[in-house]
């Protein structure tokens, strides 16, 4: 018909965020209604999320990375929802409707092109974040979720800062080939995409700009902490890939360094932990230092990194799901022995045990495929001497992850206390996901390729 427009003619990414935005929509306008019952508001997000998936099923390369991963973090969060920690129990529609905004975020971030696509994809990502952690129960989220909302406006200040002498230097907001840009405004130029990746490090939560995503994933509801890790390492990685692949080693050399700096501080810093809460996020800063490391390795570091979001991602969507319903107060390792506080249950307790494992980077699991792939990367492009740093960080980082292993198999011999149906779906959900990965690591490969 005349004046219709022809959505034929659309790509299969703006067909998913078409639909992720009315999803969002939907759940925002009938929101007064929705907040009556515990499944529809996850239903509606379920069959958004999902329709994201198919479209990013029939896409490749980058595009259909961005929306299956991304979707599929979306859907273990809206999996969560009804034992998520939230303060008034009647928000779960505008939970629901935040994770789908994340998720486009996400993916704007891994199929944007322009400065600008990538800055409003940050920024999606950023204020999701901070909405869905301050939501949580108690004083904590709230803090937190206002010192995650500080940091973001002033992380994104600078990308902003360095996105106008880009522009300035080049007359463009396409991300900038520093080898083209004439001579007398290179410098300029430099500086510019030095401060846009600050903004994108932050989201990454390398060291020393880690601070506000380490007190947002301690103290945030659990249920959303997972999606919201994964979302935003996934776009910061993928937009971090091709700022460096534009900057050189320009920008990949202090992207190697801030990666193994981090890794060290990482993993130092979990050693002094006894609050499980406090331990994943620092894992969280380790695992980002890897990806620092393989965004500075190159080509070969580009397609490890998204190897690495898939592998990470699983395993991180898979220890939050564990702990979901567990509220936002701290989580010491002593609530875990026999008789504390802290009860998982033999599934959620044998899923938790997985998680760490993988996020150890113990073989088979996917996490010892995808650290052995950055350190390929590195080793090709750094040297014995960068390469051998970070392994030993991953090999030492394997201390802090076996310490709550003997009460968590403990937990996982007993018969009861399997917590609630929605986190025992999403657990088996995750697991699976897990052991696939382990045995069939080229479906992420080819996925991250």
């Amino acid at each position: 018909m005349n004046g219709m427009p022809d959505l034929s003619a659309l790509s299969w990414v703006h067909r998913a965020e078409i639909l992720l935005v009315v999803g969002a929509l939907v759940l925002l306008a009938f929101a007064p209604r929705l907040d009556r019952s515990r499944l529809a508001p996850m239903l509606i997000g379920l069959v958004t999320a999902g329709g994201a998936i198919a479209c990013g099923l029939q896409t490749t390369g980058a595009e259909r990375m961005g929306l299956v991963v991304g979707s599929v973090a979306v859907v273990f969060g809206l999996l969560l929802l009804s034992s998520a920690e939230l303060f008034d129990r009647h928000q779960t529609p505008e939970a629901a409707a935040l994770l789908l905004i994340g998720g486009i975020g996400g993916v704007v971030l891994v199929t944007g092109q322009s400065l600008l696509e990538l800055a409003l994809g940050t920024e999606m990502i950023s204020l999701v974040g901070a909405a869905l952690v301050a939501l949580g129960q108690g004083q904590r989220p709230l803090e937190a979720g206002f010192k995650y909302f500080v940091l973001t406006a002033v992380t994104f200040a600078t990308l902003l800062f360095g996105m106008g002498l880009i522009f300035v230097a080049t007359g463009s907001l396409a991300v900038p080939a520093l080898g083209a840009v004439a001579e007398g405004v290179r410098p300029l130029a430099t500086v510019g995409v030095a401060l846009f990746a600050i903004g994108l490090a932050f989201k990454l939560a390398v060291f020393p700009v880690h601070f506000g995503a380490l007190d947002a994933y301690t103290a945030g509801p659990s249920s959303f902490v997972g999606s919201i890790m994964v979302l935003s390492k996934l776009g910061a990685a993928a937009a971090l890939v091709k700022l460096a692949s534009g900057a050189g080693e320009a920008l990949q050399f202090p992207l190697m360094i801030v990666g193994l700096v981090t890794i060290v501080f990482a993993v130092l810093a979990s050693f002094a932990q006894d609050d499980l809460r406090r331990l994943m996020a620092y894992s969280a800063v380790a695992h980002a230092g890897f990806l620092a490391l393989g965004v500075g390795s190159g080509v070969a570091g580009g397609t490890a990194v998204a190897f690495y979001v898939v592998g990470y991602g699983a395993a991180a969507l898979l220890a939050f799901a564990c702990l979901a319903g567990t509220g936002t107060g701290p989580l010491p390792l002593s609530s875990l022995r026999p008789g504390g506080s802290l009860q998982l249950g033999p599934a959620r307790a044998a899923g938790l045990i997985v998680a760490l494992l993988s996020l150890a980077g113990v073989p088979p699991l996917p996490g010892f495929w995808t650290k052995l792939a950055v350190l390929k990367a590195c080793f090709g492009a750094w040297g014995t001497l960068a390469t051998t740093t970070a392994a030993l960080g991953g090999v030492l980082g394997i201390i802090y992850y076996l310490r709550p292993l003997p009460d968590l198999l403990a937990q996982a011999k007993e018969t009861k206390g399997q917590g609630t149906v929605d986190a025992v779906v999403a657990v088996g959900a995750a697991v699976a996901v897990v052991v696939v990965l382990s045995f069939l690591p080229n479906l992420a490969w080819d996925l991250a390729r």
